[in-house]
């Protein structure tokens, strides 16, 4: 596993041991949209050094092969006007199975696997900044800043698994992260969806932190300043909540189905800075619904405390600007 991978990204499984990106492959420097749609094509090992700012030929996304680290070179290296889009049911899968990936197709494509985006920013998107589905897995997203797109900033769906999604920061961003994208989807996204969410900064962000359907999502030590909600309660999801530091928000959980939460005693708030419980006649439950009932992940980690400051290992670009 990559230096500093925690969580999700780590576990063996699909054939796979944990995630290094495109560690033993070609290191090449990018610049151009071109030069990065070449180099993050095909499934050879590579570590893709952007330079700079690229910004998008007209297409919404950008396909990422596996086996590959795009990370950004210094602290200005930046994704403008397309997203990044870790999908292996590409334009040949389309040809044959239609827009998109089904349960009926799991076992007929390469998924794409064993990816690290990191120390990027990602701005203006027309679509998602960063999109995984079609069962991709092993998927490390790490120290980049997402400014808004026109949808999701970081979306993980369609029987997508094994993601860990770590000091990232929000800036402004509206629906920032949603894991499982269809209240109707269960069939494909059941046990799969296992993602962790650590140190990530959500500053000044809305919604979605993450919205949860079916999926298991870690959640721990994040600084938290929203002008919505923190965390989506919805279909079947399943969400640990650990040592995140809640500044501010209009509520801690909204409900949008069954969700379960378990909301750990190491969590910080003050319910002063929260609307909803300021609302006459509001209960507990009104802007914090948990029930206790989801297990802690058997991976090994340290939560730490719940820190009243923006992550301390510096939370969006600039916090990783070495290659792995």
């Amino acid at each position: 596993n990559a230096a500093g991978l925690v969580g999700f990204a780590t576990l063996d499984k699909y054939g796979r041991g944990g995630t290094n990106g495109g560690t033993g492959g070609q290191t090449v420097t990018v610049g151009t949209y071109a030069q990065l749609a070449a180099a993050v094509a095909d499934d050879t090992p590579r570590i893709v050094r952007v330079s700079g700012t690229i910004t998008g030929n007209g297409a919404d996304m950008l396909d990422v092969g596996s086996n590959k680290t795009v990370i950004g070179v210094g602290t200005n290296a930046t994704i403008s006007g397309f997203g990044l889009d870790v999908n292996g049911w590409g334009p040949e899968e389309v040809a044959w199975g239609g827009d998109l990936c089904d349960p009926a197709e799991r076992d007929r494509f390469t998924h794409v696997q064993n990816v690290i985006i990191r120390n990027l920013s990602f701005r203006n998107s027309p679509d998602d900044s960063v999109n995984v589905q079609c069962y991709s897995h092993h998927v490390w997203i790490d120290h980049n800043t997402f400014h808004p797109s026109a949808d999701g900033s970081v979306d993980i769906k369609r029987g997508s698994d094994l993601v860990t999604v770590s000091y990232n920061r929000y800036v402004g961003t509206d629906k920032s992260m949603l894991l499982g994208h269809s209240d109707s989807n269960g069939s494909q996204d059941t046990g799969y969806l296992n993602v962790t969410y650590h140190h990530n900064w959500f500053d000044g962000s809305n919604t979605r932190h993450p919205r949860v359907r079916f999926g298991y999502a870690h959640v721990f030590a994040n600084y938290v300043d929203v002008d919505d909600y923190f965390i989506g309660l919805g279909v079947n999801g399943r969400i640990y909540a650990e040592s995140n530091h809640v500044k501010g928000a209009k509520t801690i959980t909204e409900d949008f189905g069954n969700a379960s939460l378990t909301w750990a005693s190491s969590n910080h708030y003050d319910i002063a800075t929260i609307r909803r419980a300021q609302s006459s006649g509001s209960t507990m439950s009104d802007w914090l619904r948990a029930d206790g009932a989801v297990s802690r992940p058997s991976y090994s980690y340290s939560a730490g405390s719940a820190s009243s400051t923006p992550p301390s290992a510096g939370a969006g670009v600039g916090g990783a600007d070495t290659i792995p």
